[in-house]
């Protein structure tokens, strides 16, 4: 699975949040963030997605589109 880096990023300007913060929230290095925010290509493993989706307060099919399908 894939996070959509713009839904990611307008999801942290909404929160006003930086990335130093998501850190903190997510458990995350900064790494993995900055792939997720620059590499359209990455593909994190599902528990960091699901960390992600979770320090950002979203769903996971929020972050990787997939809202509104069925039988994934």
């Amino acid at each position: 699975m894939q996070i959509n880096p713009t839904r990611f990023n307008l999801t942290m300007a909404r929160l006003c949040m930086t990335t130093r913060e998501l850190q903190k929230l997510g458990g995350l290095s900064r790494s993995t963030i900055a792939r997720v925010k620059h590499d359209p290509s990455y593909a994190p493993n599902p528990k960091t997605i699901g960390k992600i989706a979770k320090a950002l307060g979203v769903t996971v099919e929020y972050l990787t589109e997939t809202e509104g399908c069925y039988g994934l």
